[in-house]
């Protein structure tokens, strides 16, 4: 770990509470797009937790906005003068992104993006292709989030700084950096080598972002038994815990201990929101920048190999 923080005290056990109070110019007045609001996910407490500071409007994008009216009726609880709104965005359709993103960019409370938080994922899900062609995991992690991003820059940039936080995980060791086979048609699916390549393809986009001149940080939460984790089967999970411990991707790693809580497991990422001191592509865990991630999640070359297979596979030319 090093201290590029304002906060080096913060630490594992930090809430998302406490980092918002910590902040509170970088909260008051903002406004954030959070993906993934689940009520019972990081997502929703990421939510609440900015609600604690009072910005001028947080937007909820997922899949369905009924089941995440709760999270809703929690930040208007905290501070009915929040402008709360909720757009449907599923990361698996590029046609829902692009509707999405449409309905963002003409929204009237929205003139501009403080924080965009990618938050949104899935992990170690059985094979499957979208609606596009491409692998389920990779395109609700990365190709969704990268679509939704670049078509959200003219909002961003309206923004005096702004920040693009790309929630990913120390999981992002089991990728490779190699995306020549993201559809799995070369060798046999593995459900943990594509979450890695997913979630390494989440740093990388941050890399490539900030080579834009993009503020972006990528933090990885913890381990927080949420929803995500419900494709865990016993082997799936004995798995991962075994090739964690191998890989050395969390020192002193406790198999089979989720240690954070939601408040606790959204810190880190509030961190990567809201303090200008963290280096730009940084990677972070525990409220801190990090350095044990793999090389070739932050190879620049790996980066721009990325964004265009990203481009290829959205039909787009971001620059």
């Amino acid at each position: 770990m090093t201290t590029e923080t304002s906060h080096p005290e913060f630490d594992r056990i930090t809430t998302g509470e406490e980092v918002v109070a910590a902040f509170p110019d970088r909260v008051k007045g903002r406004i954030f797009v959070v993906t993934g609001p689940t009520p019972t996910g990081i997502g929703a407490t990421t939510l609440t937790s900015l609600a604690k500071g009072h910005p001028a409007a947080l937007v909820l994008a997922g899949r369905t906005p009924a089941k995440f009216q709760p999270v809703a009726d929690a930040i208007s609880a905290i501070d009915p003068t929040i402008a709360v709104v909720l757009v449907k965005l599923d990361l698996s359709s590029l046609a829902s992104v692009r509707a999405a993103a449409k309905n963002i960019l003409e929204h009237p409370h929205i003139p501009h993006i403080d924080g965009l938080i990618n938050n949104a994922g899935l992990m170690a899900t059985p094979f499957g292709l979208t609606e596009d062609g491409i692998e389920t995991q990779f395109a609700a992690c990365h190709v969704g989030h990268f679509l939704f991003t670049n078509l959200l820059l003219p909002k961003l940039q309206a923004a005096p700084e702004p920040v693009v936080v790309n929630v990913t995980s120390s999981g992002h060791r089991f990728g490779t950096g190699d995306f020549s086979d993201v559809n799995w048609e070369k060798t046999p699916y593995d459900a943990w080598r594509a979450y890695g390549h997913a979630k390494s393809a989440n740093i990388l986009f941050s890399v490539s972002l900030a080579e834009r001149g993009i503020k972006s940080v990528a933090p990885h939460p913890g381990w927080v038994k949420t929803d995500i984790v419900q494709n865990m089967t016993d082997d799936l999970g004995l798995q991962l815990f075994n090739e964690l411990g191998a890989s050395g991707a969390i020192p002193n790693f406790e198999p089979l201990d989720f240690q954070k809580n939601l408040q606790q497991g959204c810190a880190t990422t509030l961190v990567a929101a809201l303090d200008c001191i963290v280096p730009n592509a940084a990677y972070m865990r525990d409220c801190q920048v990090a350095r044990d991630v793999a090389p070739f999640a932050v190879d620049k070359s790996n980066a721009a190999r990325l964004w265009e297979l990203s481009n290829q596979l959205t039909g787009e030319n971001f620059a």
